[in-house]
């Protein structure tokens, strides 16, 4: 797991330290804050910690490194320089400490500098992280695997986090559903969840990626051990179904391959799951995230959407000694100076801090002005 995400002279930022929580950090802040960049670069350096591990050269780290900084970041004239502080100029480090406090680091000179410098501790405990970015790829996948397009142009196209969701999406092999549901009881109450809501579940057959309805059903002879009752004749192609749906459809399909598991050294990053989704399903979402960190997987979020922070604060287990670690990370610019300063608390009273909560306040007052003038 990753305990501290230090940032200096990097993107949007100046020096920033997130102190992290083992179960659910949430990165608050209205547009153009760095939300999402604090979430790839910590993202970033579990994929390289993990390639240091794997026994790679140094040279093939570096090569590495550099690769996935401009396809994850993509910073103007594809240069490696262009994600150091556009102000500052020079200094540039993204650092993670994993729960012992072992710290690695990558270090760019200045925005002139065409390599990186590379610090990963041997004994890091961090492992490469699931990235969800706020589109949906599983309508991207029947075009990977014809050879439609390939690996390269879809580099071109999208940045590299949805290119390694699509990739962990082909080459993950499918576990045994029936033994997921009925042996790993938390992740079993997200799939019946997830199911539950969609009415039916996403399938991956012969490259053939397929929405089938249906719902999950206990054995009549084996009380509290599920399966998945398909409707005849009810597949539909996956694109022909809502982007929502196809949004829980990835967090289904990575709990069926694996890549979201028990493990507390692979992070789960999600940035924005408000985006194209129902509020009606909002709950549900925070309910099977809280199950999943529960399970032991550390969970990091972006947002600006107000609901999901208030299901959030409404459906934690805030027990004192046994309760949920949810840790809320404010990001706030300065009007004057555009330096961007983070606040953190497990407290959800931070929230009422932000411009975020200060929005809903001007709708609730706007309405009940309105009500008061009939």
């Amino acid at each position: 797991m990753i305990s501290k995400l230090s940032v200096e002279n990097f993107s949007a930022f100046q020096n920033i330290t997130l102190e992290c929580s083992s179960q659910i950090n949430i990165i608050v802040a209205e547009n153009s804050c760095g939300k999402t960049q604090l979430l790839k670069a910590a993202y970033l350096m579990s994929k390289l910690v993990d390639a240091k591990h794997s026994g790679i050269s140094d040279k093939k780290l570096a090569e590495l490194s550099k690769s996935s900084l401009l396809g994850l970041f993509k910073p103007r004239s594809k240069r490696l320089g262009g994600v150091v502080n556009r102000k500052i100029g020079k200094k540039c480090r993204v650092a993670i400490e994993d729960a012992f406090g072992t710290a690695s680091e990558f270090k760019i000179e200045n925005n002139k500098s065409t390599d990186v410098d590379i610090s990963i501790h041997n004994d890091s405990k961090v492992e490469t992280g699931v990235f969800i970015p706020t589109r949906e790829v599983l309508t991207l996948l029947p075009a990977l695997e014809s050879g439609a397009v390939n690996e390269k142009q879809i580099k071109e196209l999208f940045d590299e986090s949805v290119v390694d969701l699509c990739l962990s999406f082909i080459r993950n092999e499918p576990i045994h559903e029936k033994e997921l549901l009925n042996k790993d009881q938390r992740l079993g109450v997200v799939l019946k969840q997830l199911g539950e809501n969609m009415e039916g579940q996403y399938r991956y057959k012969n490259k053939d990626h397929y929405f089938v309805s249906g719902k999950y059903e206990e054995y009549a002879d084996n009380p509290d051990n599920f399966w998945f009752r398909t409707i005849p004749d009810s597949e539909t192609s996956t694109t022909m179904t809502a982007e929502g749906y196809r949004k829980l459809g990835m967090i289904q399909q990575l709990i069926l391959n694996g890549k979201i598991n028990n493990s507390s050294l692979s992070p789960m990053f999600w940035d924005e799951p408000e985006s194209n989704l129902n509020p009606k399903l909002m709950k549900m979402i925070v309910a099977s995230l809280l199950e999943i960190s529960r399970n032991g997987k550390q969970v990091f979020l972006a947002t600006h959407d107000y609901a999901l922070l208030k299901w959030f604060d409404l459906l934690a287990n805030k027990d004192k000694k046994l309760g949920d670690s949810i840790r809320y990370h404010l990001l706030t610019k300065s009007p004057e100076t555009s330096v961007i300063t983070c606040n953190s608390s497990d407290d959800y009273s931070l929230i009422s801090q932000s411009t975020i909560s200060d929005a809903y306040a001007e709708i609730y007052d706007a309405d009940v002005e309105r009500a008061l003038a009939l």
